[in-house]
């Protein structure tokens, strides 16, 4: 969300910064919407549901960015999309990790060190890169950060799955 603005003016020399800033407040509303919109689809979904169409999401609106990144309305669209997307990744990560296993506070804590190691990461890797590499960057942070988190999510649910399983079969 911060690295919008940045993005918007430095990829499309944008002349004023207006735009910028409407754009970076309409990530954070889409943001704002999008958790509100996971109350109720949580009631409806499957959190592992949830979060493959979250991760999904994410990577198509990067994608549309990357792929249009020259158009204002790809740069509006994705960047509108990856708020949307991104809003119930966190709490709906939560609910299936409790769904599958114990969560002790200690657990809990070890969920929100990684939460906060990411959100310090994933800014500094961009802004170390931002500058030598272009704008550019932090598309491709992204992108190999969610396909990380794709990947790790399939491990997991597979990891799980099997798990699951075997308390089935012992009961």
């Amino acid at each position: 969300g911060g690295w919008i603005y940045t993005f918007a003016v430095q990829q499309l020399n944008l002349s004023g910064v207006k735009s910028a800033t409407y754009l970076t407040a309409a990530f954070w509303g889409a943001l704002t919407l999008g958790r509100l919109l996971s109350i109720p689809i949580a009631t409806r979904f499957r959190p592992s549901m949830i979060l493959l169409v979250d991760l999904l999401g994410c990577l198509a609106s990067i994608a549309i960015i990357l792929f249009w990144s020259q158009s204002i309305l790809a740069i509006w669209i994705g960047t509108l999309g990856l708020g949307l997307f991104m809003a119930s990744i966190s709490p709906t990560t939560l609910t299936l990790a409790e769904r599958r296993m114990m969560i002790t506070g200690k657990v809990t804590g070890w969920f929100f060190v990684g939460l906060g190691a990411g959100a310090m990461t994933i800014p500094w890797l961009i802004g170390q890169l931002f500058e030598s590499a272009g704008p550019q960057v932090l598309l491709f942070i992204l992108v190999v950060d969610l396909l990380l988190a794709l990947g790790l999510y399939f491990v997991l649910i597979a990891i799980s799955s099997r798990t699951a399983d075997i308390y089935t079969r012992e009961d």
